[in-house]
């Protein structure tokens, strides 16, 4: 799946929710901050740190990495969070007295993250942070997040108007745990209502993986059975939203069905190139993304001061000419 040009988090794209919070505490000392910055140098050893393992986007996104690390001549070492926010406190705290210089870390719940942060700056380490912002970083490394939702909201509202005259029942599958999905999430609803104000949003539920999605659409369809548009903050649930669809008796075909989701996986890429109602998403060079997990840390080794990335994404419809390309880059 993974090189070229988009996707993810989850890429993007998964949250907090999916993950076990029980006994999530840190562990660092709270004096931690008050401790004086050891001096940094270059970069040799990246730690990259990314809490949702079951994720299909995770799969995809390593080899990347890895192979990114080897043409820049450094090494990179990965947790294994196994999507449990208490095993990420502990596998950070680890690496925190190992030689890596830098880590690149998705935080679940920033807060519990924020000493941590602070102690590896502190150990003159380098912390970037993926997928949103922390208080104590170096850099960090996003992806449109409002604007990704802005515009799958925008054209899903354009296509009201084309195809349900204005009017039609949507529901919205949320991600309101993290930085990004609260971003996306506001996004999507904000310009779907500006795009066409008669839309009615049925319910407004949390949901980021494709279990999630297919238990959230299957209930909200046994009250609102003739919902026509689902929207989601994370491409994974959008999945599980359009098998709910499916297992209801939905054509897939059916012209007046709309199913978006940001950072599509394959299944819907597929989807949507066999013409199917999965019709929008936005996306961004996976390559571009992931590359930067190890082009950010050599940039801080290198003294740079600003090394922050926000990439651009761009709507994908079956219209695309790169569609092909990008089932391609997923593995399909």
């Amino acid at each position: 799946m993974s090189a070229p040009r988009k996707l993810v988090a989850a890429i993007a794209l998964a949250a907090a929710s999916a993950l076990t919070l029980a006994g999530c505490g840190t562990t660092t000392s709270d004096s931690a901050s008050e401790a004086k910055t050891t001096e940094r140098g270059p970069v040799d050893k990246i730690l990259f740190d990314y809490p949702f393992t079951a994720l299909p986007v995770y799969g995809a996104i390593v080899p990347i990495i890895e192979a990114r690390a080897k043409e820049m001549g450094v090494t990179v070492e990965f947790t294994n969070d196994d999507m449990d926010l208490g095993k990420q406190v502990t596998n950070l705290n680890t690496y925190l007295s190992s030689d890596v210089d830098a880590v690149v870390s998705f935080p679940a719940d920033p807060a519990s993250l924020e000493s941590i942060a602070r102690s590896y700056i502190d150990a003159g380490k380098y912390w970037v942070t993926y997928g949103g912002d922390l208080e104590n970083q170096d850099a960090t490394l996003q992806f449109s997040f409002e604007e990704s939702g802005r515009q799958l909201g925008e054209y899903a509202g354009q296509w009201a108007l084309d195809n349900l005259d204005g009017k039609g029942k949507v529901l919205i599958l949320e991600d309101m745990t993290i930085q990004i999905g609260q971003e996306r999430t506001k996004g999507i609803a904000e310009a779907l209502a500006e795009a066409a104000p008669n839309l009615e949003i049925v319910s407004q539920q949390q949901a980021i993986t494709p279990d999630e999605g297919l238990t959230v659409t299957s209930a909200v369809l046994a009250q609102h059975p003739d919902v026509d548009i689902v929207l989601a903050a994370v491409g994974d649930a959008a999945q599980g939203a359009y098998q709910a669809l499916i297992a209801s008796g939905r054509a897939e075909n059916d012209p007046t069905t709309f199913v978006g989701g940001l950072d599509p996986n394959l299944f819907e890429l597929q989807q949507m190139k066999a013409g199917n109602f999965f019709r929008a998403s936005t996306y961004f060079s996976v390559s571009d993304l992931v590359q930067q997990v190890i082009d950010i840390p050599i940039a801080l080794g290198k003294g740079k001061k600003d090394a922050s990335v926000n990439l651009p994404v761009s709507l994908v419809t079956v219209d695309d000419p790169n569609l092909d390309a990008y089932i391609a880059e997923l593995g399909g």
